[in-house]
């Protein structure tokens, strides 16, 4: 449930989900609480059957994260900051651990999920909007990974999961130089689908959310599955699983519906 003063905020209307990250003083950048949050709401959101898609954004207006918040005084900063001191690389990796596991709840719910851009978006920001399944953008936003000229790396799943994104090449060229892209090379880039205007952003998002909600929610999971999880399979395998899952799909009986529909000339009771 949530506590007024909560950096995430969470609705729901008409099936889609809404996670909106706010820390506007903070340029919502991410400290311990958004983490245990972020943890608690993908937990719920695995088996909430009435829920057909996710959309993450940030709250105030032109920021959605501007990564990790480095302040000492936080738990899980603190305790990295020690682990650091001491040369604890176990306490490291159990850090590490700890938030690509949230990250990975994320890209594994059973429904399709949106990375909404509402503007700056850097460093575990991106890393965090690669995890969903599609992301847009708002017109004159920007993105960066800069943690190069800090020292450190995209280490959430950040460079894992770019490479896979948009190619090891223009994930490594992102990653060397640190540097800030606008809407329009992101878009070259795949590392955002569209690009939506400044005015109405919000609306625009929740317009295309609804296009693809207004699909059978079976067959959308079994694609979601078959998509992700044949990536690093050989070819023999990939079309196993997606005989499998295609079974499952028709098998859920939604095709006899989604057909009907069509051919009586009507909207689809899902």
């Amino acid at each position: 449930m949530m506590s007024a003063g909560d950096p995430i905020i969470y609705s729901e209307k008409e099936g889609i989900a809404f996670l909106e990250i706010d820390r506007p003083d903070k340029k919502n950048a991410f400290n311990s609480e958004c983490w245990r949050l972020f943890d608690g709401y993908f937990d719920k959101l695995m088996s909430n059957s009435k829920i057909r898609a996710l959309v993450i954004q940030g709250r105030n207006e032109d920021v959605f994260s501007a990564g990790f918040d480095v302040n000492p005084a936080d738990p899980f900063i603190g305790d990295m900051f020690q682990a650091i001191q001491i040369g604890d690389k176990e306490k490291l990796l159990d850090g590490f651990a700890y938030i690509q596991k949230i990250i990975s709840k994320l890209s594994r719910l059973p429904f399709p999920t949106v990375a909404a851009i509402i503007g700056l978006c850097y460093g575990g920001g991106v890393e965090f909007a690669t995890a969903c399944d599609i992301r847009v953008i708002k017109a004159g936003a920007v993105m960066c990974l800069p943690e190069t000229h800090l020292g450190l790396i995209p280490d959430i799943g950040g460079t894992v999961r770019l490479a896979k994104l948009i190619g090891l090449a223009k994930a490594k060229e992102l990653i060397f130089t640190g540097r800030e892209i606008l809407p329009e090379e992101a878009r070259e880039l795949g590392l955002v689908n569209h690009i939506f205007p400044r005015k109405e952003f919000e609306a625009h998002v929740n317009e295309y959310v609804k296009g693809i909600i207004a699909n059978s929610p079976s067959a959308l999971k079994a694609a979601k599955e078959i998509v992700d999880a044949t990536l690093t399979m050989n070819e023999t395998e990939a079309l196993a699983y997606e005989r499998d899952k295609a079974a499952e799909n028709l098998l859920s009986g939604q095709c006899i519906e989604g057909i009907g529909a069509f051919l009586e000339k009507r909207e689809p009771n899902w």
